[in-house]
């Protein structure tokens, strides 16, 4: 007769997460700035790894990323081709984004005004003044820098709000 064949293990009744990505990340340090909303991120769906053991936070988000992400947010299926277009449809549905340039690198006040529209457009009392470089703010993205920075979401480096750098997946 032949050899009977193994059935599969059974999964680990003790461990949740099995099968599930991995949360922790070669490349994220548990002490860095990021380490816990990374976490949060790949707990929750909004965002998986790179691969092979990967987050990559210092890569650039796109603004398909950041609408996805919001999507998965509010509960949306985000599945389909390409990877993307779910996320941005909602987004357009929902007005957080126009869903342009869903491939292109996102920048810190268009990141900061999607979850400033996905917040619902609250009031904006902050003040910019402490960071030098203000004027480069797009007069789009002034309110939403506003709410961001009295909230707590930007803080700024070396007293700036680098508007117009590229926002990185840690971010």
């Amino acid at each position: 007769p032949a050899p009977a064949v193994p059935s599969a293990p059974a999964a680990d009744p003790f461990n949740p997460d099995a099968g599930k990505e991995q949360i922790r990340f070669d490349d994220v340090s548990d002490n860095a700035w990021y380490a816990s909303a990374v976490r949060y991120a790949v707990e929750n769906g909004l965002m998986n790894g790179t691969g092979t053991g990967k987050f990559s936070p210092a890569a650039s988000t796109t603004r398909g990323m950041v609408m996805t992400i919001l999507a998965r947010m509010a509960g949306a299926d985000t599945s389909g081709t390409p990877w993307y277009a779910a996320g941005m449809n909602w987004a357009k549905a929902k007005g957080v984004s126009d869903g342009t340039n869903p491939t292109v690198k996102i920048t810190r006040e268009q990141l900061v005004t999607m979850l400033y529209r996905y917040a619902g457009t609250p009031a904006a009392n902050g003040s910019l003044s402490d960071f030098s470089d203000t004027a480069s703010v797009s007069s789009y993205a002034v309110n939403a820098m506003q709410w961001a920075v009295e909230n707590g979401i930007v803080n700024g480096s070396n007293g700036k709000l680098n508007p117009q750098n590229n926002a990185t997946r840690a971010e």
